[in-house]
């Protein structure tokens, strides 16, 4: 129901919570709904220095801070082996080591080795029922030099050509996302890179690139994985690159989103600037830049759909659109007018930022009357006429729901934090939202989702058909576990089936046009902030032996899901041995194969 000014109170719905799920089957969704699993480059290719790939800012990110990354000397297995001892001593030099840009010093380098070892892993995909592989192509592994001026990179062509040739050849559709965040580090050293508008420039020309190469088979495009993690965490909190931070430390925990971040106070990730440093540098807007970012991501994405639409796609026929990420947010008092408007601001603030000047053609109300003008720049009437409608599809990356409150304190300064006035909390009445995960920023909240998806619905009626691009839940690491021990994350298997449940709820009670279902992630991988601490795969790696892959419970699930089967009783845990012979053939796995060009090394 819209209120007067015609925007859309959240007002709390209350759908089934607690059922059991167990049951569902891919036969309950449509006909052609899309099933697939997804990674990124960065947290999953390794081979940093192979193929003549250039720098990312993750890359430098990671392993150019001096005495913040354990991994600048030591191999992946050698850090987690430390990370390891510190984590059990708990001492004062483990507190120390906490402390750093990434949680255990790791970085991606070496990652999941997806680079040499993909053959084997949509194998196993395919033979477990996925419909779709979603992964990312590295922008400075085509364009090392960040254009096409600079030189393309035609041994990563043959890279991508193979994956993509793989993926169809084992009956999958690649779903490619040009940028999943690691621009070329020559970039942000030149301009600034996305506070700047020549990042359009070379951006269009870097998806050109991919187009003209990949797109005779690659027939889903997205253009920009999760833009607001790029503008808030790169720009706001600065717990990723280029890490400029905005915001005071203090105030991260409670006036951001909990997203891919760490909510421990006592395991806050530093900043390779301090707040006190972005602060006094005059080449810094602290209030305005997070915007001037977001600004400049929507037109990378709208010129690149332009591009596409005017030369590729009425002969190359394939789809092109953006993924964005939200929680669901619900009013901390639900009798309480603030709390209930705070609670749209909030969505407003995460995924109206961009979803409303892509379908509308304008930002949402509630940022235009809370953000100034001179800091919210508008789009010119030749942008707008670009951006307004610019995708074929929505992707929504959901993980979880919060509690919000309105922030009735002045605000001390200007800038995304403050301009909300909202507060984020987890618990009401000492009572958490949900049940916790191995991430300290999500809270396993299923019901959200369907909320979320109804939100949607009722809030945009013009609104593409929507695909649900990442939906997963992280163990911790566990240094005392084995491997089959590991493997046994019932937690994650509940959080997939309450999940389709809830979406399967909003497709056929309230008819939201929901075609595909991605689950992140295919095998555990570089956690961004957490790096290796944190495990979202349906795969388990064993990063300290070769990282040998093993499918998780989870994994089972979806092999029984996708082939209409009931999961059946997991026995006690039966020795490592048994894990790698009998789950792999109850996926139908095949034998490991490398690459070409793993043989060839």
């Amino acid at each position: 129901m819209a209120s007067k000014n015609g925007v859309t109170p959240i007002i709390p719905n209350t759908p089934v919570v607690h059922q059991d799920n167990s049951n569902i089957t891919r036969k309950d969704f449509p006909e052609g709904f899309i099933f697939g699993t997804g990674t990124s480059s960065y947290q999953v290719e390794g081979a940093a220095a192979v193929g003549g790939k250039g720098l990312s800012i993750w890359d430098t990110f990671t392993t150019r801070t001096p005495s913040l990354s354990l991994s600048l000397s030591l191999s992946l297995s050698l850090c987690l082996s430390l990370m390891t001892l510190l984590q059990r001593t708990k001492n004062y030099y483990a507190k120390i080591c906490l402390r750093c840009m990434i949680l255990d010093g790791s970085n991606g380098n070496v990652a999941a080795d997806m680079y040499h070892r993909f053959k084997e892993d949509i194998k196993a995909m395919k033979a477990m029922g996925f419909d779709s592989y979603r992964f990312s192509i590295s922008w400075p592994r085509i364009l090392p030099g960040g254009r096409c001026s600079a030189g393309v990179n035609r041994e990563a062509i043959d890279y991508y050509n193979e994956l993509i040739d793989t993926i169809i050849a084992n009956g999958m559709q690649p779903s490619v996302t040009l940028f999943h965040w690691d621009l070329p580090h020559c970039l942000e050293k030149e301009y600034d890179g996305f506070l700047s508008k020549e990042v359009v420039k070379d951006f269009c020309e870097y998806a050109e690139v991919c187009f003209w190469e990949f797109g005779d088979r690659v027939k889903w495009w997205t253009t920009l994985n999760e833009p607001w993690t790029v503008a808030v965490h790169g720009y706001v909190s600065g717990t990723f690159p280029p890490s400029k931070p905005s915001c005071p430390p203090e105030k991260i925990l409670t006036n951001l989103p909990a997203h891919r971040c760490i909510q421990d106070p006592t395991r806050i990730a530093k900043t390779a600037r301090s707040y006190s440093e972005n602060k006094d540098d005059p080449r810094t807007n602290l209030a305005k830049d997070t915007y001037t970012v977001s600004r400049n991501l929507i037109l990378c994405h709208a010129a690149a759909v332009r591009l596409y639409r005017t030369r590729f796609q009425a002969f190359q026929e394939g789809q092109i659109g953006i993924v964005l990420n939200s929680h669901w947010y619900v009013p901390l008092d639900e009798k309480s007018q603030e709390d209930i408007a705070a609670a749209r601001r909030a969505v407003d603030f995460m995924l109206g930022w961009y979803l409303d000047p892509i379908l509308n053609g304008r930002y949402p109300e509630s940022m235009i009357s809370h953000v100034p003008p001179e800091n919210l720049a508008s789009f010119t009437p030749e942008e707008w006429d670009m951006v307004k409608g610019s995708t074929d599809y929505v992707g929504l990356n959901y993980y979880t729901t919060n509690y919000v409150s309105h922030d009735p304190n002045p605000p001390e300064e200007e800038g995304y934090h403050e301009d909300k006035k909202v507060k984020y909390h987890t618990e009401r009445d000492g009572v958490s939202i949900g049940e916790p995960s191995g991430s300290t920023w999500l809270t396993i909240v299923p019901w959200g989702i369907y909320e979320h998806l109804v939100f949607l619905k009722n809030t945009y009626p013009n609104i593409p058909p929507i695909y649900i691009t990442e939906n997963g839940v992280s163990d911790e690491h566990n240094p005392d576990q084995t491997a089959l021990q590991a493997c046994r994350d019932n937690r994650r298997v509940r959080y997939h089936q309450d999940h389709l449940a809830n979406i399967l709820q909003a497709m056929v009670k309230n008819q939201v046009d929901v075609r595909g279902y991605f689950a992140w992630s295919w095998c555990d991988n570089f956690e961004w902030a957490e790096g290796y601490m944190s495990r979202f795969g349906i795969t388990y790696l064993d990063f300290m032996n070769n990282q040998t892959r093993y499918p998780k419970d989870s994994a089972i699930w979806f092999a029984h899901f996708l082939h209409n089967k009931k999961m059946p009783q997991l026995l006690p845990p039966i020795g490592l041995k048994a894990i790698s012979n009998k789950r792999q053939n109850e996926v139908k796995n095949i034998e490991p194969e490398k690459s070409s060009r793993a043989r060839k090394q």
